[in-house]
């Protein structure tokens, strides 16, 4: 296994000696990954109509099914929710969002085995770390820590208290909800996660910053993930233009980006720490957007409800 794990770690090593060659990764990694959930969305809307016949269809027998029934009686709510979804909806909504919240939580459950069995990504992380420690700069440090600042919880809360008034301001009280649940949950996971594995930070003689608590998840990057993640499923809401959505969604990817990197490179983080944090703080935005759109969808919402996309 050494002989296997022994390249892996040697580009890792390679990589974390020149830092941008890690930035440039992070992005084109995060840019393939939404350009992917694009592409699904866009073949679901347009076969929506031809693959809700086919689910209605495959699901009649189911449904006629005296289990199913009782179920339905039970839960009537939910029931009348999912028979008002059109079939554009149900499919572009909640078969995109299952799609991104199954990859993600794949690839949490992924790095966490691998963390706690001490596999190669351990060995991977170290070499990182060591490398990019090594080649920082005291330019790079002292602008990464204004970046990671701005990604700390008592800023996040401020963002979420601002961002709340609004929507509440414009009557929005379904969106501001979920909002608050969405970033609050998210922190409560978070440190939910962060108790369960407590792994260690990473350690050095001359660190360049220093962080309490344990490491894996990167509270940082998951919340800003969650954060951004969320302003942008809000400015996909209520702006009109299509530019004007790529230039927000293109902003919530650099800063997101931005803040994982400034994590690793103040060493107060290891990259499986960033990627599991991005990780989950998808699986938790997935089911949160999935929610406020049922929620949305509801006849006591409906005034609430922004202009068709």
């Amino acid at each position: 296994m050494q002989a296997l794990d022994l390249p892996a770690e040697q580009i890792a090593a390679a990589v974390g000696a020149r830092p941008f060659i890690l930035l440039a990764l992070m992005v084109i990694s995060a840019v393939g990954a939404l350009l992917g959930l694009v592409v699904v969305a866009r073949l679901a809307e347009r076969h929506a109509r031809a693959l809700w016949g086919r689910g209605v269809r495959a699901f009649a027998a189911l449904a006629a099914h005296p289990a199913t029934r009782r179920l339905s009686a039970r839960f009537p709510a939910v029931a009348r929710q999912l028979r008002e979804l059109s079939a554009a909806e149900y499919l572009v909504i909640h078969l995109g969002l299952g799609l991104a919240l199954s990859g993600a939580a794949l690839v949490f459950v992924a790095l966490a085995e691998g963390v706690h069995g001490g596999e190669p990504i351990v060995h991977i992380d170290l070499a990182l770390a060591r490398a990019l420690h090594a080649s920082s700069s005291r330019a790079g440090v002292a602008a990464l820590r204004a970046v990671t600042h701005l990604g700390s919880g008592a800023v996040l809360t401020v963002v979420a208290l601002i961002v709340a008034a609004a929507l509440l301001w414009r009557r929005r009280r379904v969106l501001a909800v979920g909002w608050l649940i969405a970033l609050a949950g998210g922190g409560l996971l978070n440190l939910a996660l962060k108790a369960l594995f407590a792994r260690p930070r990473p350690a050095f003689a001359d660190p360049h910053a220093v962080a309490e608590g344990w490491s894996f998840p990167s509270g940082h990057a998951m919340g800003t993930f969650i954060t951004f993640g969320m302003l942008s499923y809000l400015g996909v809401l209520f702006v009109r233009t299509l530019r004007a959505r790529l230039a927000i969604l293109a902003l919530a990817l650099a800063w997101t980006v931005a803040m994982g990197f400034s994590r690793m490179y103040l060493g107060v983080h290891y990259l499986s720490d960033v990627l599991a944090g991005f990780a989950a703080g998808t699986v938790w935005l997935a089911a949160c957007i999935s929610g406020i759109e049922v929620a949305r969808r509801r006849p006591s919402a409906a005034g609430e409800r922004p202009q068709p996309t």
